[in-house]
């Protein structure tokens, strides 16, 4: 008997992990072909969401001011240290992939 439910168990595992891959695979075939439309639709596709993103500002800022101004209130400040201090890190890997590549461009792989 438990050879017979390490076997069943065995092939349900299989199973699952076909359907996984599988799963995965039209995950990656559905979001490249998103991405390709995109890319091909990008003037409408930032259109909409500049006008989504507005629309939504303007009915929160309509129906929940007092809110929004006394939330701003309290975090303005962490979110300015944070945009700095993330701006800075962006920044910086930014700068060095420049060095890295103005270094790759005039290396001589030659040798190797």
């Amino acid at each position: 008997m438990n050879s017979l439910n390490f076997l069943t168990a065995r092939s349900r595992v299989q199973r699952a992990a076909k359907v996984l891959k599988r799963t995965l695979a039209l995950v990656r075939r559905r979001l490249k072909a998103a991405d390709v439309w995109v890319q091909d639709h990008h003037v409408g596709v930032g259109v909409t969401v500049l006008v989504l993103i507005t629309t939504a500002s303007g009915l929160l800022l309509r129906f929940r001011l007092d809110q929004m101004i006394w939330l701003a209130r309290q975090f303005a400040p962490v979110f300015t240290i944070l945009s700095i201090t993330i701006t800075a890190v962006l920044g910086s890997i930014k700068w060095v992939r420049k060095r890295r590549q103005a270094r790759l461009a005039t290396t001589d792989t030659t040798g190797f």
